[in-house]
């Protein structure tokens, strides 16, 4: 059985997008674009929705099929070795599920990261004490034992890195008063530090909290339908986070 190919860099899935678009403003298909190269039509789609690593050699021929010039060719090739470079999410390769493994890597080029939380505080905000018991608790990772959950936790940890950059994007979530009064263990400390780690965030300038009031009634996070596709586009540039 062949190794699971870890996430695609955000990188990845900008240049194989843009290669697609150079393709069709040159008006050929994957077909005729894959004789240029001798290689399956499959191999030129791969690369186009980023499922394989943009692979140089094959750029650099694509591209001069479809006209690019020299120096957009260069540029392109130099963004790509830098794409291609492993991103840091890859260390956890042994715990990341495959389904979230994506979003972890859109989240570091989000201008906005908004999420809806009905259960627990998001991941980006958990101390490690809460993310530790809600894992513990079986949400994820307990299956694996101790190990896994600590490693969960790292991952979790890691994530967070993101808010202290230089340039954080904004972080706005909507939580649902039932995180707040829901305890996750018996500890009271482990709660306390919680709302006090919100506390702190919710004084930053790039993060807003907000929480749905059980006196508020239905509200519309309730249903599965979200005014978000769950990717950045022109109408929609923000990350849309699971509660993870």
């Amino acid at each position: 059985m062949s190794e699971r190919r870890a996430a695609p860099t955000v990188g990845q899935v900008v240049l194989g997008k843009r290669l697609q678009e150079l393709r069709e403003a040159a008006g050929l298909s994957r077909e005729q674009a894959a004789k240029v190269l001798r290689v399956a039509p499959a191999t030129v789609r791969r690369m186009e929705t980023a499922e394989v690593a943009l692979k140089i050699p094959y750029a650099q021929v694509l591209l001069t099929a479809y006209g690019v010039g020299d120096d957009e060719v260069a540029a392109f090739v130099a963004l790509a070795e830098e794409a291609n470079e492993p991103g840091w999410w890859q260390r956890y390769g042994d715990v990341l599920p495959e389904w979230f493994s994506l979003y972890v890597s859109l989240e570091g080029a989000a201008r906005i990261i908004r999420s809806y939380e009905p259960h627990f505080v998001p991941g980006l905000l958990q101390t490690e004490d809460y993310a530790r018991a809600v894992l513990e608790s079986g949400t994820i990772g307990s299956s694996g034992g101790e190990e896994a959950v600590e490693r969960h936790v790292a991952l979790r940890m890691e994530r967070q890195r993101l808010l202290d950059g230089d340039d954080p994007p904004h972080l706005w979530v909507v939580m649902d008063e039932t995180v707040l009064r829901r305890p996750v263990t018996a500890s009271g400390r482990v709660m306390r530090e919680q709302l006090d780690r919100l506390l702190e965030f919710a004084a930053r300038d790039r993060v807003t909290l907000q929480v749905a009031e059980f006196a508020a009634g239905p509200h519309p996070g309730r249903t599965r339908r979200s005014p978000c596709s769950g990717s950045p586009s022109r109408s929609c540039p923000t990350w849309c986070s699971p509660s993870t």
